[in-house]
């Protein structure tokens, strides 16, 4: 199966496991790991797009296989979830960061797995390049 059509499947997945949650959604770790189960994803790069709180970001990072990168366009969102990851003593595994809300910053092929369950500004071509 071809990487990027495994990104379909994938995408498919995450965003009918989002979409059934509540929106006190990433309550606890096991959230993360049914996610990343559900993708088959087993280590590498998970970008959490529109990270909010950094709730759902934070138990994304399930063991060290991962390294955790959650983007948001609102300054104050990045405020919460920094404060949230500091807190579960997780920053440096797992890190946020604010962006343009339409570039993604990463090289082609980079990310493993993009969760988001609204892309927003991101176009399905931009998502595309670099999963």
């Amino acid at each position: 199966m071809t990487r990027k059509y495994r990104f379909l499947l994938v995408a498919t997945v995450v965003f009918r496991t989002l979409s059934t949650t509540t929106t006190a959604f990433a309550t606890d770790a096991s959230e993360g790991s049914e996610i990343l189960k559900a993708c088959g994803i087993e280590g590498g790069l998970v970008v959490h797009l529109g990270c909010g709180d950094g709730r759902l970001t934070a138990v994304l990072h399930t063991d060290d296989s991962y390294l955790v990168h959650g983007l948001d366009a609102d300054a104050t969102n990045i405020a919460k979830a920094r404060e949230h990851v500091r807190a579960k003593g997780l920053y440096g595994k797992v890190s946020v960061d604010t962006f343009d809300g339409k570039r993604l910053p990463y090289a082609d092929n980079l990310v493993n797995l993009l969760v988001a369950d609204n892309l927003g500004r991101v176009t399905k071509d931009e998502a595309m390049r670099v999963l």
